[in-house]
């Protein structure tokens, strides 16, 4: 509950950051309160993190070769997922990276600084909730 609680609290902050356009609906937040509650669930319910992910999902294995990164070409299938847990990052060395892209995109990027080392996830909110619809595994990045 306290982790459902400092996502929310953490991506209203993030809504409260971005430009919202003048004559904006009150309850901007909406999105960001539904994506908290989704996400909770996402980590908890295999069945439901399964059912919201668009397959053939495309992204990155661990440690993806460069070749495999230029081409573009892969993609993550039913078969070759491997379910997401939650992270406590109160208690990780990884750090969570939350960027709204309008209202409908929410890209996460899980960083382990130290190493240069990466997650990168992107949801969306489609006709029936949000989704995951990237996902790149843990791979080395360049220091920003």
């Amino acid at each position: 509950m306290m982790y459902k609680a400092w996502m929310i609290g953490a991506l209203m902050a993030v809504a409260a950051v971005g430009c919202a356009p003048k004559g904006a609906p009150e309850d901007g937040s909406r999105p960001f309160r539904e994506f908290a509650e989704f996400y909770e669930r996402f980590h908890q319910d295999t069945a439901f993190q399964r059912e919201r992910i668009v397959f053939p999902l495309p992204g990155l294995p661990q440690e993806a070769d460069s070749a495999l990164i230029a081409s573009g070409l892969f993609r993550w299938t039913p078969q070759t997922w491997q379910l997401q847990g939650a992270i406590d990052f109160s208690r990780s060395e990884f750090r969570q990276e939350l960027t709204p892209v309008g209202r409908d995109l929410i890209i996460e990027k899980i960083v382990q600084p130290e190493y240069g080392l990466q997650i990168e996830r992107r949801f969306s909110r489609l006709e029936d909730g949000w989704h995951l619809i990237y996902y790149a595994g843990l791979n080395r990045v360049e220091a920003r």
